[in-house]
């Protein structure tokens, strides 16, 4: 197999006016067919200081759970059918537990929730709790079901469907699950306390060793501080987000459709793909920081844009950093690798298996030899762009993408290939690079392409300075 040309595909200034922030944000719903509706996040007083507003609701640690002064909000809205704007304000302090804001209706229209500090230092006042994909059901219940004894059916029916599940997997294992439609948080800290330090069963014995720290460098140590669960228009302001792998999730509310959320001056930090989701989501003048301490290799964005949606992750003005970890220091980390979301089979690479064959289906499966992979598979594509960020030494110069399963680019653009995988795809930067990569591919003439521009920027950056 030819080893690959390392990848840092540049926009054109014309192309990264395409990524206007007034663009990005005024599109949302089905991919191919999405909505025009602007939204300008500037025009909220509150969210950018110019206003300042007594809270209706205040949570004080030590006393109510952060849910539980949640669910009294939801109950009285409901009560006095008041459609306005719920503000909560967090006491400075740490408020443990987990934290579910839902998407309720009121006379059949959506009321917005804000959580917010007066401290504008986002340390002194945290939510958090130790959660991550690979607890049992079984063990949340037994953690977590008093904290949701009694609350309204809107947060308590999210707790009883993650109950329910043998495993709680990825969607389900966040600090913050936020479902309401204009949700904002500001001033605030929210930290997954996982250590990953749950074992990986189904790793090979000789790959389930700790680190100095009690953690395992290997395995599925998903654990989310927050994950924006379908919702649109979510608006964070001064707001840290920590954990290790997957500390942010921007879920789309279903297959092939986009909602949008927001991030300015927000400080996020983790290890691998620690930014990630099918939705749009843009980020201004935040801080983005690998950790190297775990794993000794960090991808910061793992985005899973469909083909078809105007945009997926935007970073703006922001600096991404590291942790001061030695590993940090070799250059060899990543801006991100496009998530091969849902694959079980790929059509890409040369296989290894004996008699293998990909075909095209319905799902993504694959039993023995013969697999399929799904449309939506397929063009869950990975879209991610930076204008006017500052890049650490800690990210690899020669190729900040990486391939998903595949081999590793050093920092002078050799490149170290891997045993090919039943996961792999290279890094496409845009729509060209798809049909390409898959022109050859005996299916490839049953998906649709039509309409798709070849110029299609997946991956790119412009005006980025080395720090």
């Amino acid at each position: 197999m030819k080893h690959p040309a390392p990848v840092r595909p540049l926009l054109s200034p014309e192309q990264a006016g395409f990524f206007q922030r007034s663009k990005v944000l005024s599109l949302t719903g089905t991919a191919g067919a999405e909505e025009f509706d602007p939204w300008d996040p500037d025009l909220d007083s509150f969210m950018t200081g110019r206003e300042d507003r007594p809270s209706a609701h205040v949570a004080e640690p030590g006393q109510d759970t952060l849910i539980k002064v949640i669910d009294k909000a939801v109950r009285q809205a409901r009560q006095t059918g008041s459609r306005e704007r719920i503000y909560i304000e967090l006491l400075p302090g740490t408020y443990s537990g987990l934290v579910y804001v839902p998407g309720f209706l009121v006379d059949e229209s959506s009321v917005p929730i804000t959580l917010f500090s007066r401290a504008e230092d986002p340390s002194q006042t945290v939510i958090e709790a130790d959660i991550d994909a690979e607890m049992p059901g079984s063990e949340y219940a037994q953690r977590f079901a008093a904290g949701f004894d009694g609350l309204d059916a809107s947060i308590a029916e999210i707790y009883r469907r993650i109950a329910a599940e043998k495993k709680i997997n990825t969607l389900n294992a966040s600090v913050l699950r936020v479902e309401n439609d204009g949700f904002q948080l500001r001033n605030v800290t929210v930290r997954n306390l996982y250590n990953c330090d749950r074992e990986d069963l189904s790793l090979p014995q000789e790959k389930r060793r700790k680190n100095a720290n009690g953690q395992y460098p290997e395995g599925q140590h998903q654990a989310v501080a927050l994950l924006i669960a379908g919702a649109d228009r979510v608006h964070l302001e001064n707001v840290h987000l920590s954990s290790f792998q997957d500390t942010l999730y921007f879920r789309s509310p279903r297959k092939r459709a986009t909602v949008r959320s927001f991030y300015r001056h927000c400080d996020i930090e983790g290890d691998v793909d620690f930014i990630f989701g099918q939705a749009t989501a843009y980020f201004d003048k935040c801080v983005i920081r690998s950790r190297g301490s775990r794993a000794g290799h960090s991808y910061v964005a793992a985005p899973s844009t469909d083909i078809r949606t105007t945009y997926g992750i935007v970073f703006h003005d922001c600096d991404f950093s590291h942790d001061g970890d030695p590993s940090a220091l070799k250059g060899t980390f990543n801006l991100g690798r496009q998530w091969f979301e849902a694959v079980r089979a790929t059509p890409y690479g040369t296989p290894s298996v004996k008699g293998y064959s990909c075909r095209l289906g319905e799902v993504s499966f694959y039993d023995g030899a013969e697999g399929t992979v799904s449309r939506e598979t397929l063009f869950s594509v990975g879209k991610c762009v930076l204008i006017k960020c500052r890049i650490g030494p800690h990210i690899n110069k020669a190729a900040p993408w990486a391939e998903w399963m595949g081999g590793t680019f050093r920092p002078d653009g050799g490149y170290d290939p891997a045993d090919w995988s039943l996961r792999f795809r290279p890094v496409q930067a845009n729509a060209r690079d798809f049909v390409d990569n898959l022109k050859d591919w005996p299916d490839f003439g049953l998906l649709d392409v039509s309409g798709i521009d070849p110029d299609m920027v997946f991956l790119g950056e412009i005006h980025t300075e080395e720090t």
